[in-house]
C-alpha cells in the first residue's frame, strides 16, 4: 500500500493515484497517517473533526467514515485500518507513505553530508524533496493535529532544502543556486543559515559586493524584527568576505577545540522520559508551543506554567518527543524537583553535573563551582541545536545557571511564571469539558464511557478540568473494568470525601496541592497569604474582586493585592482580568479541609 500526504491525500491502487471522497473521511485518514502504527482514539477523532460542538451521533459517523476508508482502500482496507479497544490504528509498511520515505531519505542525506559524501547527499535530498506535491494534507480539514503536522513537515522540508543547497555549494554549484537562495531569504528572512548560503554563493560567483549587501540586508531584518545582531557564524563569514579571504568551512569550528571538548561534543544525549502514549487534548497548546519552539526567530526559551495537577510535565514531554527530529543535537532532561513535596529542589550545581556528564564530561572534569560549571555547559552546547527540558523548576534563580549556549532551545515547566527570565511564558489552563471527556475515554475506554455517558459527564464535572483528577478517576475505573461508571460518579458527589476519591497509589490531588502550600509558606508573607486563601474558601467565595477580598480578610486594599498576587504567582488562584481572582473548586475543597484541621488543632 502507498499513501501520499505531501500534497493532496491520495492512495495508489496499483495503476493510478485515487483521492478519498469527502473532507471528513480524508481528515480521518490524515489523523491515522500522522499517528501510523499507534492507536488513535475515537474521542480524539471526534475532538479533531468537531472541535466546537460534536453531534450526538459523532461516534457513529466515525464508524461510517472508517467503513468508507476501508472500502476505498479495497482488499487492503481491513488490514490497513485496524480496530482497537479505544479507536483505530493505521498499519502500513515502513515505506508505505511519502512522509516516511521523505523522512528516511532526508536522514540518509544528512548522514552523507556529515560524512563529506556531498554527491550522495545531494542525490538523496533531491529525491526526498521530489516527493512533495504541494502543501501537505492540503485537502484535509485544518484541525489542530493536522496543522501541527503540516508545520513540522514544512520545517523538515526547509531543513532538507538547506541540506541539498549545502551539498551543492560544497560541489562548487554556488552560481547556479543564487536565484533559489534569493527567493528563500525573501520567504524566510530570519533564517541566518540561508543568508550565509546566499553570501557564499554570491562570493563564489565573484559578486563580492552583492555578498556584502546580502549581509547588510540580513543584519537589517534581524535587528528590526528581533532586536538581535547576526550570530557568530554569519559575522565570521562577513569578515572573511570583507577582507577577501578564503571562506571558513561552515562545519568547522572557528579554532581548534580542546580534546576534552571534542569528546564531549561528540555525544548526542537522548534523555527524554518515555512519551505519554495515551496523551489526549491540549491541541491548541501544542500548536502554540510548537510555533514558539520551531520558529527561527523564536525566543529560545519557553516556560509552561500552571497550577499543580495541570499536566505541565506530561505536555512538555509529549511536545519534546513530537519535536525530537527538530533538535538533531540531542535532548537533555532534568527534573528540578521544585514541586515534589517529599524532595528538596535540585541545586543548580547538581543539575549541571548531570547534564555535563550526559554530554561526555567525565565526573572528575565537572567543575565544583556553579558559575564555572554553567560556563562549561554553555561552551559545550553553543551551536549544538539541542533541546534542554527543565522540569518542575521552583524559581528563576534555579533555572538561570542551567540555560545552554546560543543555538539551543530550552523548555521549562514550573508553577511560577519565571517572568524574570528572558523567555516566552505559556499559561496552562484547565481542560474543557470535551477535552476532559476525551481524556477519560482514552484512559478508561471509549466504549465504556459511551455506554454510560451521563455518569462520565458527572465524573468530568467533579474533576473540574484538572488533568490529574481526570487521570486518577480514569485509573480507578481501569482497575475495576467491570464496575459501572456511576459507582465513581456517585462517590465523587460528596464534597467531604471527594479528595479521598481522587487518590490512587502515589497519585493524589491532595498531595499535589499540599506541595504548593509548602512553597507558599516558605515565602515572606506566605502565612498571611495562606490565611487569606482560607478565608476565601471558608466563605465559599471562589470568585472575588480585590475590594471583596480585602473586606473578607479585614485588611487594606494594597496589602490584599500583594497577597492575592502571591497566590496568583503560585497558581493557587487564577485571574481572568485585573482586579478579579478565582479559585479552582478542588483547591477550595483542599483549603477548607486544611483550615478545618487547623481550627480543630487549635481547639476552636
Amino acid at each position: 500500500m502507498r499513501l501520499q500526504a505531501l500534497g493532496p491525500i491520495r492512495f495508489w491502487t496499483g495503476s493510478d493515484w485515487v483521492s478519498v471522497p469527502g473532507s471528513r473521511p480524508r481528515t480521518l485518514l490524515a489523523l491515522l497517517m500522522i499517528d501510523a502504527g499507534r492507536p488513535v482514539t475515537t474521542a480524539h477523532m471526534i475532538t479533531e473533526l468537531w472541535p466546537a460542538k460534536p453531534p450526538t451521533t459523532a461516534a457513529t459517523l466515525i464508524r461510517g467514515y472508517i467503513l468508507q476508508l476501508r472500502r476505498a482502500l479495497g482488499d487492503l482496507g481491513s488490514e490497513a485500518i485496524l480496530t482497537r479497544a479505544s479507536g483505530y490504528e493505521m498499519r502500513c509498511p515502513a515505506d508505505g507513505t511519502d512522509v516516511s520515505r521523505f523522512d528516511a531519505l532526508t536522514a540518509q542525506g544528512r548522514t552523507a553530508l556529515v560524512k563529506g559524501a556531498t554527491e550522495e547527499a545531494h542525490r538523496l535530498l533531491t529525491r526526498a524533496l521530489a516527493l512533495w506535491r504541494g502543501e501537505p494534507y492540503s485537502d484535509a480539514l485544518p484541525t489542530s493535529t493536522v496543522t501541527a503536522e503540516v508545520s513540522r513537515l514544512d520545517e523538515r522540508r526547509l531543513s532538507a532544502t538547506e541540506g541539498r543547497i549545502e551539498a551543492g555549494l560544497l560541489q562548487g554549484q554556488g552560481p547556479e543556486l543564487i536565484h533559489e537562495l534569493q527567493g528563500l531569504t525573501t520567504e524566510h528572512p530570519l533564517r541566518e543559515g540561508l543568508w550565509a548560503q546566499l553570501m557564499r554563493a554570491l562570493y563564489e560567483a565573484d559578486r563580492r559586493g552583492d555578498a556584502l549587501d546580502a549581509y547588510r540586508r540580513a543584519r537589517q531584518v534581524l535587528v528590526a524584527e528581533l532586536g538581535l545582531e547576526p550570530g557568530p557564524d554569519l559575522r565570521k563569514l562577513h569578515r572573511a568576505v570583507l577582507e577577501g579571504q578564503t571562506l571558513p568551512d561552515p562545519g568547522a569550528p572557528a579554532r581548534p577545540a580542546p580534546i576534552s571538548v571534542l569528546t564531549a561534543s561528540a555525544s548526542s544525549p537522548l534523555e527524554l522520559p518515555r512519551d505519554v502514549q495515551s496523551f489526549t487534548g491540549r491541541q491548541q497548546d501544542l500548536a502554540s508551543l510548537q510555533r514558539l519552539m520551531t520558529d527561527p526567530g523564536g525566543p529560545g526559551a519557553v516556560v509552561i506554567t500552571g497550577g499543580g495537577g495541570m499536566g505541565k510535565s506530561a505536555l512538555a514531554v509529549h511536545l519534546a518527543h513530537r519535536l525530537r527530529d527538530h533538535f538533531p543535537g540531542g535532548q537533555l532532561y532534568v527534573d528540578l524537583q521544585g514541586s515534589r513535596g517529599e524532595w528538596k529542589p535540585l541545586p543548580p550545581a547538581a543539575a549541571l553535573s548531570r547534564m555535563l556528564r550526559a554530554l561526555g564530561v567525565p565526573p572528575s572534569g565537572v567543575p565544583a563551582e556553579t558559575a564555572e560549571a554553567a560556563a562549561r555547559f554553555r561552551s559545550l552546547t553553543t551551536g549544538r541545536d539541542m533541546l534542554v527540558l527543565l522540569d518542575n523548576a521552583v524559581d528563576a534563580a534555579q533555572v538561570e545557571p542551567l540555560l545552554p549556549g546560543d543555538g539551543c532551545t530550552v523548555l521549562v515547566t514550573s508553577r511560577r511564571s519565571l517572568a524574570t527570565l528572558v523567555c516566552a511564558v505559556h499559561h496552562l489552563n484547565t481542560l474543557s469539558g470535551q477535552e476532559s471527556l476525551a481524556m477519560l475515554s482514552g484512559l478508561a475506554g471509549g466504549e465504556r464511557v459511551a455506554a454510560d455517558h451521563e455518569a462520565a459527564l458527572r465524573i468530568v464535572r467533579h474533576c473540574e478540568g484538572l488533568p490529574l483528577a481526570v487521570r486518577i478517576a480514569a485509573a480507578r475505573l481501569s482497575s475495576r473494568p467491570r464496575w459501572p461508571l456511576r459507582w465513581l460518579a456517585d462517590r465523587l458527589e460528596n464534597e467531604q470525601s471527594r479528595l479521598d476519591e481522587l487518590k490512587l497509589d502515589d497519585l493524589s490531588v491532595r498531595s499535589t496541592f499540599a506541595a504548593s502550600f509548602r512553597q507558599l509558606e516558605k515565602d515572606p508573607g506566605g502565612r498571611d497569604a495562606t490565611r487569606l486563601l482560607s478565608v476565601l474558601a471558608l466563605s465559599r467565595h471562589l470568585h472575588v474582586t480585590l475590594p471583596l477580598a480585602a473586606e473578607l480578610a479585614g485588611t487594606a486594599l494594597d496589602q490584599a493585592e500583594k497577597l492575592l498576587e502571591k497566590l496568583l504567582d503560585l497558581r493557587l488562584l487564577d485571574s481572568p482580568e485585573p482586579g478579579r481572582y478565582q479559585m479552582h473548586g478542588l483547591i477550595g475543597l483542599f483549603v477548607k479541609e486544611r483550615a478545618g484541621r487547623h481550627l480543630a488543632f487549635s481547639g476552636m
